[in-house]
This record gives C-alpha cells, sequence and structure tokens, in this order.
C-alpha cells in the first residue's frame, strides 16, 4: 500500500537522488535527448542540488510501496502559492493510482500551508504526464522556455490546480 512520508533526514537526499537518477533516465527517454537528461539530473536532481533545497527549507516527501522509496515530491513555499518542483514516481508503479495519491496530497499540503493553488512546470512533450495532472484538477496556465545552459533549453507548460 501506497505512503507519503516526509524526510526529515537529510541523509535520505542519496537516496531520492539515486532514484531521481533512474526516473529520469526512463521517463524522458524519447522525450529529451539523453545529454540533456543527463546535464538536468547533474545540476537540478543531483545529491548536492537537492540537498541545497532542503537546506533552503523546501519540503521532500517520500512515496514509499512496501516500505522502500519508489517516488519523491518536493515542494517549495513562494509567495501566493506552493510550488510543486518534483513529482516522480518509478515506472514500476506508475499507472497505479500513485500519482493521483500524491497530488491529492500535493493539493491539500497547499491549503494547510494557506495556499489557494498549487502550481508546477511539465515538460511540454510529456502526454503521460500531462493527462495525468489534466485528470488531476490542473489546468495549463502558458508556456515558458527557460535556458537552462549548454545550449538545452527547459520546453513548459505551467499548470496550476486550486488547493483541497
Amino acid at each position: 500500500m501506497a505512503e507519503i512520508r516526509k524526510i526529515t533526514d537529510p541523509a535520505l537526499i542519496a537516496e531520492v537522488a539515486c532514484l531521481a537518477d533512474e526516473i529520469w533516465h526512463e521517463c524522458y527517454k524519447g522525450i529529451i535527448n539523453d545529454a540533456q537528461i543527463d546535464y538536468m539530473v547533474s545540476n537540478f536532481q543531483s545529491k548536492d542540488a537537492m540537498l541545497a533545497l532542503f537546506n533552503d527549507g523546501a519540503e521532500f516527501y517520500a512515496v514509499e510501496d512496501d516500505g522502500k522509496i519508489r517516488g519523491y515530491i518536493v515542494l517549495e513555499k513562494e509567495k501566493d502559492s506552493l510550488f510543486l518542483s518534483k513529482l516522480y514516481i518509478l515506472s514500476s508503479i506508475r499507472g497505479k493510482g500513485y500519482g493521483s495519491l500524491a497530488l491529492k496530497f500535493v493539493k491539500k499540503r497547499a491549503k494547510e500551508l494557506g495556499y489557494p493553488s498549487v502550481y508546477l512546470h511539465v515538460n511540454k512533450y510529456n502526454q503521460r504526464a500531462i493527462t495525468a495532472y489534466l485528470a488531476n484538477g490542473f489546468v495549463n496556465e502558458r508556456t515558458l522556455d527557460t535556458d537552462i545552459g549548454d545550449g538545452f533549453v527547459m520546453e513548459d507548460y505551467i499548470m496550476r490546480a486550486k488547493a483541497e
């Protein structure tokens, strides 16, 4: 049975970063090229990058199944809304309701923190994720292309949902 548990021990961030490397290489294959996947994992999903977020106050959550971390959520508190910075789940449990459980949790957490909404960035070619977000009450607000260095660009939609 799936469970979402807050990560309070920074030592677990290394485990999350290893999981991130695996998930990113399975999830983004065919959406962006291998060089960009490696670059983004190194710069945004690495142990050091995640520890920096953790130390800056981002909330980390493990999506667990049978006591093992199978995915992760990172939430960043902003002035007017909660930013769902990261939500990634292993392919072996995708399509089984874990993502919907996580999104329900995120919208509830936004409400607990007093935010009217939660927003996220999603690669505009990641149709599986977009479909899941739409099915869970998110709406597409706009596109955002961001130069992330080394000649790479993130081509995203900004999606938002009401806190619940």
